[in-house]
């Protein structure tokens, strides 16, 4: 009999409110995120950061998403050696010098 995996609903929760919280930070903050982006030199790390934190949180709600529903990816067995057959002797006729 299998156990149960527990779901991850809090975690679902948590990210999905974060994500929600993330998008509503950049529509209502959109005018000083501009200004400040754009201004080049050690700035120009803000809106790099700005996307790895959306992919962060997005990809882990995502992921947990089709882990709560159930869906997993499909897990491959190892690969399997051939059985290697014994090794033939060699019984073609040989050319013999007789000096």
């Amino acid at each position: 009999m299998q156990a149960r995996k527990k779901k991850p609903v809090g975690k679902l929760l948590a990210y999905g409110l974060g994500s929600v919280g993330l998008y509503t930070a950049v529509y209502l903050l959109q005018d000083l995120m501009m200004a400040n982006f754009a201004r080049g030199g050690v700035y120009t790390v803000l809106p790099i950061a700005t996307v790895f934190l959306f992919s962060w949180v997005h990809g882990t709600f995502a992921g947990t998403l089709w882990e709560v529903l159930g869906i997993d990816a499909v897990k491959k067995a190892p690969a399997q050696t051939a059985a290697q057959a014994p090794a033939r002797k060699d019984t073609r006729p040989r050319a013999a010098v007789s000096a």
